[in-house]
């Protein structure tokens, strides 16, 4: 197994979801989106072989698939594993039925049997008027009925009884049925799963044989990264400077209009230096729309319609280049080409700047929160500019391999946070 596959393997085996204490509805959903994202994938991956060279686009692409290709067999054994507890306990109901049944069967059989000699209208008017007293008579007359009831009620017993073991014999034949569906459905993914390792390999052996380009087009992302990053710390700054500001000359206006004048021949008091405040500062506005954001993480919209997340957040080992380590500010999104890059939630535009070789980023502000929209060829929107969930800000540009690419970042003040955890899954 080569070291890119290895380390895929890791990952999933500490990502992966515990499918047995998850409901068979909760597997389906999760069995579709997996299918879902298979698909898109395989878009993607068409899109990158047209130019029939091995791209590191291509190979992430490959290892998003593999990833979800592993996780839907994690469902498929899930729902299997859940279909086995059930098929477990309808077979052991099954078996405490029958043996039931059996029992029913026999007792029902003697009471016929008495019934059957004792089926003479007189015998059992002469077992009433046979008794030596009136209390006699009485409790032979009680055992009568109740002997009666008694047989009426095993044999309603025994048909529900014999109704329910027959049900569950249905719905035993059901999951059985069900069951030989899914391990044909885990049988083609494994195929599948191998293939795709296959190609994977061939991808990751052709790109090794291109380590100085892509050492090369590692050293560029990093100056434009530290470049974004740069420029996005400075519209919070700016921003925080702005806040100070104006709350320094509300809190002046504020002060004047409350303070007596001075008696001639006094001098004022020295005024206070205020200090700038370390984030952006919190009013109720700001408050209420921190809360509305915070309400909706994991349920965000995506900034594009269609996408794979081809580049997670945070420091993770290059694909290809061993010993080196890159950190994501955010996530990458491969998509279509053209696609309009849309935002995640309602705010204000704090900022569109220009990064050489990336295009443009915009800065949207969301009370305490910013969402950032990098390597776009395109902006429809311009700075202090009100916009809604869902409103085009401008299209996508394309990476360094000349695919389709969304940049996503989500900051806290001057935190960043992972956008994968906050967008719906």
């Amino acid at each position: 197994m080569s070291r890119c596959a290895k380390l895929v393997f890791l990952f999933l085996i500490c990502c992966f979801p515990i499918f047995g204490q998850t409901s068979k509805s909760d597997l389906e959903k999760r069995k579709k989106a997996l299918q879902d994202e298979i698909k898109q994938t395989n878009q993607l991956i068409l899109e990158t072989r047209k130019n029939k060279k091995a791209s590191l686009t291509q190979l992430k692409a490959l290892n998003a698939k593999l990833a979800s290709r592993m996780k839907l067999i994690g469902a498929i054994q899930g729902e299997i594993n859940q279909l086995n507890s059930t098929i477990t306990s309808n077979s052991q109901r099954i078996g405490e039925l029958n043996t039931d049944l059996s029992q029913l069967k026999l007792t029902y059989g003697r009471l016929v049997k008495r019934a059957y000699m004792n089926r003479n209208q007189r015998s059992a008017l002469l077992l009433v008027f046979s008794a030596q007293s009136i209390q006699q008579a009485y409790k032979r007359l009680y055992y009568l009925k109740t002997y009666s009831s008694y047989r009426k009620k095993q044999a309603a017993l025994l048909e529900n009884t014999r109704n329910e073991l027959d049900g569950k014999l249905v719905v035993l034949k059901k999951d059985l049925d069900t069951k030989q569906v899914l391990l044909g459905s885990e049988q083609v993914e494994k195929k599948e799963l191998s293939k795709e390792k296959s190609e994977q390999e061939k991808a990751l052996n052709e790109l090794k044989k291109k380590e100085k380009g892509l050492k090369k087009e590692l050293a560029n992302k990093e100056v434009r990264k530290k470049k974004l990053d740069s420029e996005i710390r400075k519209v919070i700054e700016r921003e925080i400077e702005r806040e100070r500001a104006a709350a320094a000359k509300a809190a002046a206006k504020t002060t004047a209009a409350s303070k007596p004048k001075p008696k001639s021949g006094t001098t004022e008091p020295k005024k206070e230096s205020v200090k700038p405040a370390p984030e952006l500062r919190i009013t109720p506005e700001t408050a209420a729309l921190s809360g509305k954001f915070e309400a909706n993480k994991g349920r965000l919209p995506w900034p594009v319609d269609k996408g794979v997340i081809s580049e997670t957040f945070g420091t993770h080992p290059h694909p290809v280049l061993r010993g080196i380590s890159t950190y994501n500010n955010g996530i990458d999104i491969a998509t279509s080409r053209g696609a309009s890059v849309k935002s995640i939630f309602e705010g204000e535009v704090m900022g569109v700047v220009s990064i050489p070789g990336a295009g443009y980023a915009i800065i949207l502000k969301h009370g305490t929160y910013l969402s950032v929209y990098g390597n776009l060829a395109s902006v429809n929107v311009s700075k202090g500019q009100k916009v809604k969930t869902g409103a085009v800000l401008g299209k996508a540009g394309e990476n360094d391999e000349g695919q389709p690419e969304a940049h996503l970042e989500i900051w806290q003040g001057k935190t960043k946070l992972n956008p994968a955890v906050w967008i719906a899954g």
